[in-house]
């Protein structure tokens, strides 16, 4: 009995001293009795916030239509301009075609941000100028005129994700004639054509609003014509027309779609900064953490990102002759009160190599180099203090311990990717922060 006593309480020693999330694998030339495991969390960080020249926002497939006013951000709008494809260049049986009317289906299924509780309103206005791209790309600076006179409107209560979440804008007739006859008289055979008469149109926010609403170009939704009609549409134009059959009394209805492209579209996304929490925020004037009472802020859309700077890592190299880093993590918290439900934080962060003029320069990836690293929102907890982004940090601090000369790269925080065009915000905590500070630890080998 005394001998199986022995057994169980060593068994239940051995299994409360294992823990699978900290075990990691060192090699057999480190595991010498005079190798220590030791975790610094004391190494300081400088934290700002930037904000870059421009950022892209092209090729996104969602049209990001909006305002939005708060101290922490100042003013922040987006209209959202594109080019419009027709399905095809020419009209069922020209002769006895008739225009009945024509319409604009948005479809908004998973995201607002701001006051909902309020009535949307936007306004539609043709392009004067044909979109080009810039090596590839638009970016949220990018301008393109279009006519002051607008060919439709709308007003709604957003409710993403209900019945209600598409929108009906009924363009007007004189524009919709214009398209139909053109597309009628066979006056253009190619989208080259096309555009010499239709540029495309720009979708704008009225002032009134406060909030961001987000219509997905490739999402489809299946909406009630009328008492016994049910179509699917999603963003696009749609041309309403009829012919008569033969014995002249029957209509014969037909449908003609203009696509907004995916290429030639991009999201025109401006700030104000007066009289908010980045006043003094310029691309050549970052604003440290501690002018901003120990915070760092983020928005996407207009290209304010969080920068981290680890001066004296190096310093680690002098702790042991000979070491090995095990794991690093880098947590951001966001700052309890900056964030709800109508201001969302981004679900996913990434984090990418920064020059001194805060540049991208690369991204970091997993250690097999199979994808690039993102951190999630945990959000376990009930209270906001626990709220943190996890970063995998140990690429970085290799790195950077292998370099035999000063590093001139830094890191810089980005939301899903640098070039996201979302506007979910994030105000993150710096390490002096007293609420939600950052914190970095390295875990380290030595002997």
């Amino acid at each position: 009995m005394y001998k199986y006593l022995l057994l169980c309480i060593l068994m239940l020693f051995l299994f409360s001293c294992e823990n699978e999330s900290n075990t990691y694998e060192v090699g057999s030339s480190w595991t010498s009795a005079q190798s220590k495991m030791v975790m610094i969390d004391t190494l300081t960080m400088k934290m700002s916030t930037i904000i870059m020249d421009s950022v892209t926002t092209s090729g996104k497939n969602v049209m990001l239509i909006g305002n939005i006013k708060d101290q922490t951000f100042g003013k922040v709008t987006s209209s959202s301009l594109f080019e419009l494809t027709p399905s095809t260049y020419g009209i069922t049986s020209p002769s006895s075609a008739v225009f009945d009317s024509i319409v604009m289906y948005l479809t908004n299924t998973d995201f607002y941000y701001g006051d909902t509780l309020k009535s949307f309103k936007l306004n539609a206005y043709p392009l004067q100028d044909r979109i080009k791209l810039n090596n590839g790309y638009l970016y949220n600076k990018s301008n393109f005129n279009y006519s002051p006179n607008s060919v439709g409107s709308a007003e709604f209560y957003p409710r993403p994700g209900t019945d209600s979440s598409y929108v009906k804008m009924r363009l007007d007739q004189s524009y919709g004639l214009s398209i139909f006859n053109t597309l009628k008289n066979n006056d253009v055979a190619t989208q080259e054509n096309f555009l010499n008469f239709f540029k495309g149109l720009a979708l704008v926010p009225s002032s009134d609003n406060n909030a961001m609403m987000r219509f997905k170009m490739n999402s489809t939704y299946e909406i009630q014509i009328n008492k016994s009609t049910k179509e699917k549409v999603s963003n696009t134009v749609r041309l309403y027309y009829h012919t008569t059959s033969q014995n002249g009394t029957e209509l014969l209805k037909y449908t003609l779609d203009l696509k907004p492209s995916s290429t030639y579209s991009y999201n025109k996304i401006g700030y104000d900064f007066s009289g908010s929490e980045l006043a003094n925020l310029t691309p050549k004037t970052p604003i440290p953490s501690q002018n901003l009472g120990n915070k760092t802020y983020l928005m996407a859309g207009i290209g304010v990102f969080t920068k981290v700077e680890v001066p004296y890592l190096k310093s680690l190299k002098n702790l042991y002759q000979n070491y090995k880093v095990i794991d690093a993590t880098l947590s951001l918290s966001p700052v309890a009160g900056y964030y709800s439900n109508s201001f969302y934080n981004p679900g996913a962060l990434y984090y990418y190599w920064g020059d001194k003029l805060n540049h991208v320069v690369g991204s970091y990836s997993q250690s097999d180099g199979s994808s690039e690293i993102t951190a999630s929102l945990s959000n376990a907890s009930e209270f906001q203090n626990e709220h943190s982004y996890d970063f995998s940090f140990k690429t970085y601090v290799n790195t950077i311990l292998s370099e035999s000369a000063d590093s001139n790269y830094n890191t810089l925080i980005y939301p899903s990717s640098y070039t996201d065009v979302l506007s979910g915000k994030v105000v993150f905590g710096d390490q002096k922060n007293k609420t939600n500070p950052a914190k970095l630890k390295v875990y380290m080998l030595g002997y």
